[in-house]
C-alpha cells in the first residue's frame, strides 16, 4: 500500500486567513500568530512553533509560582533524591560521575546540574523548576509540530496542546525534578523528528534523520527505558516507510540504521558506564539498588499482583490514566483512534501516530512482567503509588484528540459550536478536579500522600536547616523518609551518607570523629516492607556503646530522630 503521505504528503485544507492588509500597512501581530497556528508546515519550519512555546513556558513560570510557594513541589521523596543526585556530581564528599549511580538513567541529572549549581535553586526546587518549563515548552511545540505534521488543522493542533497545559496534574508534574518532564520532551522531540522525515516532500537524507530524530531519540533513551521501546518501533516505522517509498531493502537498512545509530550509541555508553564503574555492564539490572532488587521484595510480600495478571495490569493502569488525563480527553482520543484508523487505515500517517503510543506499550508490559508497580485506589492494594507513570500515554493520546478535533470540526458551519462543546467539557471536567485535587487526580493525590507518609522527616530536614552551624552531617540517606537533603538545603560536601564513598564506613564507626550531627530514622523493623532500606546509622549507633555519651538528642519525632554531638 501507498502511504497518503509519502505520495501525497499535502496538509489538509486551511482555513483562509482573509483579505490581504493593504500596502504599507502591517498585519497585527496577534492576527500574524492566528493565521501561523493554521498554516502548513513547509520544510523545516512549522509555523506557529515559537508562539506555542512562549505560551507554554508562561503556563510552566505560573504553574511553578504556585507549587513552588506551596512548597508542594518537593512532596515527592523522588523529585528530592533526583535533586541530590545531579549536585551530588559537584557537590559531595566524593564528586564525579560516578555519582550519577544506576537507579535512574543519567539525562534527567545531566540536564538539571546546570540549574542547581546555586544552593537556594537547589533546595527550593526552582532548578528542576527551570527545567520543567523549558521541558513544558519543548514537550508543547513538539507536539503541536506532530500534528502540523500529520496535516491537522489549527484547532486539532491546540486540541493537542491543551492536553498538556489544561491538565493540572501534567503541570504539577513540570513543577519537579521527576524524570518524566524530561522523558516527554525527548520522547515528543523524537517522534517529531520522525514527523518531519516521514512526511518531508524532499527526501531527507540519513544524516538528517540522525540529527533531527536520532539524536532526541538517544536523549529519551538515556531519560527513562520507554525510550528503548521508542527506539524499537522507530528503527521498525523507518524500515517500514522507506521500503514503501524506494521498494528497495538496502536503502531501507540505511535509513533504519541512521536513526537507530546515536540511541544505539547511547545504550552502549551506558553498559559501558555500569561496567567501568561497578564491573558489571547489566548492574542498572540486577544490582543492589536496582528495580529488580526492589521489585523482588515488593513480589515476596504479595503487593505486586499485576504480574503475570493482564486483567490486573489493564485495570490498574488505565485507572491510573482515566485519573491523570480524566474522561473528557480518553473518550476524544478513542474517537480519534477510530478516525485515524477508519480514514487512513495502515498508511504511514497511521503507523506515525502507533509510534507515539511505544512508551505506553511498554509500561503495560512492564506493569504485567512485574519490573515496575503501580497503586491507586481501585488497585490491589488500594493506595498511591507510581501513577505518574500513566504519563506515558500523553503523547498517544494528544496526538489521537487531535485527529478527532480536527475531523469534527472541518465543516466551518458546526466548527464554533463543536469547538464551544469541547472546550465546555473540558472547563467542567477541571472543575470537577479542582473541587478535590488530591482526591481526583492520582499523582496530586500520590504527591499528598508522600508529602503526608514524610511530614516527620521534613520537619527534621526543616529542623536542622533552622539550626545549622556548621560540622559534618551522618545520615543514610537511603533509608526510608531520608530522602531530604534539598530539603535541608546544606551543602553535600558536609554530609556523610552512602553517597560519601570510602568517607561513609569510617564515619559510621566513630561518628563524634566526624559527624557533628546525626540524623536517623528510628522505624526500625516496624517499617513498612516496601519501605526502602534499613538505616545502617541507625544501626551503627545502636550498636555503639559509647555513643549516647557523646551525642545529646535534639530533635525527636516517632520516626525520626537528629543527635548533636556534646563531647569532641
Amino acid at each position: 500500500m501507498v502511504s497518503d503521505l509519502q505520495a501525497a504528503p499535502a496538509p489538509l485544507t486551511v482555513a483562509p486567513a482573509g483579505p490581504a492588509a493593504p500596502a504599507g500597512e502591517r498585519t497585527p501581530w496577534l492576527r500574524r500568530t492566528w493565521t501561523a497556528l493554521g498554516a502548513p508546515a513547509a520544510g523545516r519550519r512549522v509555523p506557529g512553533t515559537a508562539a506555542i512555546a512562549v505560551v507554554a513556558a508562561a503556563v510552566g513560570f505560573l504553574a511553578c509560582l504556585y507549587t513552588t510557594g506551596q512548597g508542594s513541589n518537593l512532596d515527592y521523596s523522588d523529585a528530592q533524591s533526583h535533586l541530590t543526585i545531579a549536585r551530588r556530581v559537584f557537590d559531595s564528599k566524593a564528586p564525579g560521575f560516578e555519582q550519577l549511580g544506576t537507579v535512574w538513567l543519567p539525562m534527567p541529572h545531566l540536564l538539571l546540574m546546570p540549574f542547581i549549581i546555586n544552593l537556594w535553586m537547589f533546595s527550593s526546587g526552582w532548578g528542576a523548576c527551570v527545567l520543567g518549563i523549558i521541558a513544558l515548552a519543548a514537550t508543547a511545540s513538539g507536539l503541536y509540530r506532530i500534528c502540523a505534521r500529520l496535516g491537522y488543522g489549527r484547532t486539532g493542533r491546540l486540541a493537542a496542546v491543551l492536553v498538556l497545559l489544561a491538565n493540572p496534574a501534567i503541570l504539577y508534574t513540570y513543577t519537579t525534578a521527576l524524570t518524566e518532564p524530561v522523558l516527554l520532551m525527548c520522547l515528543v522531540a523524537g517522534m517529531a523528528g520522525l514527523a518531519h522525515w516521514a512526511t518531508s516532500r524532499r527526501r531527507m537524507s540519513a544524516g538528517e534523520l540522525a540529527v533531527f530524530a536520532g539524536i532526541p531519540s538517544g536523549a529519551a533513551v538515556l531519560s527513562r527505558y520507554e525510550g528503548w521501546a521508542l527506539v524499537l518501533t522507530g528503527t521498525l516505522f523507518v524500515l517500514v516507510t522507506e521500503l514503501r517509498r524506494s521498494r528497495q531493502w538496502r536503502e531501507a537498512t540505511k535509513m533504519a540504521a541512521a536513526y537507530a545509530m546515536v540511541p544505539a550509541a547511547a545504550v552502549l555508553w551506558w553498559l559501558s558506564y555500569n561496567w567501568a564503574i561497578y564491573g558489571n555492564p547489566l548492574e542498572f539490572m540486577f544490582g543492589q539498588y536496582s528495580a529488580y532488587a526492589q521489585q523482588k521484595n515488593i513480589t515476596d510480600g504479595g503487593l505486586l499482583p499485576t504480574k503475570g495478571n493482564l486483567g490486573l495490569t489493564l485495570w490498574t493502569f488505565h485507572w491510573s490514566l482515566l485519573e491523570t488525563l480524566g474522561v473528557v480527553v480518553l473518550a476524544a482520543a478513542a474517537c480519534g483512534a477510530l478516525v485515524v484508523v477508519y480514514r487512513r487505515g495502515l498508511a504511514t500517517s497511521t503507523l506515525l501516530v502507533a509510534v507515539t503510543g511505544s512508551a505506553y506499550a511498554f509500561a503495560l508490559v512492564s506493569l504485567y512482567l512485574g519490573q515496575t508497580a503501580i497503586n491507586n485506589d481501585h488497585s490491589l492494594p488500594s493506595t498511591w503509588w507510581n501513577n505518574r507513570f500513566a504519563l506515558t500515554a500523553l503523547p498517544l493520546a494528544a496526538v489521537l484528540v487531535a485527529a478527532f478535533v480536527h475531523q469534527v470540526t472541518r465543516r466551518r458551519r458546526t466548527r464554533s459550536w463543536v469547538v464551544a462543546f469541547l472546550l465546555l467539557a473540558l472547563a467542567g471536567q477541571n472543575a470537577w478536579w479542582l473541587q478535590d485535587p488530591a482526591g481526583r487526580m492520582a499523582i496530586l493525590a500520590e504527591g499528598r500522600m508522600s508529602h503526608d507518609s514524610n511530614t516527620y522527616s521534613f520537619a527534621a530536614a526543616r529542623w536542622l536547616k533552622q539550626h545549622y552551624d556548621g560540622g559534618g552531617i551522618l545520615l543514610d540517606e537511603s533509608a526510608r523518609g531520608n530522602a531530604v537533603l534539598p530539603m535541608m538545603g546544606i551543602p553535600l560536601a558536609n554530609i556523610f551518607n552512602r553517597a560519601a564513598g570510602d568517607h561513609f564506613g569510617p564515619a559510621l564507626q566513630d561518628p563524634a570523629k566526624y559527624a557533628k550531627w546525626v540524623l536517623v530514622n528510628v522505624e526500625g523493623e516496624d517499617a513498612p516492607l516496601d519501605s526502602g532500606f534499613t538505616d545502617l546509622v541507625h544501626q551503627a549507633i545502636s550498636a555503639s556503646p559509647t555513643f549516647n555519651a557523646r551525642y545529646a538528642v535534639v530533635f525527636s519525632s516517632p520516626t525520626h530522630r537528629i543527635y548533636e554531638r556534646t563531647v569532641n
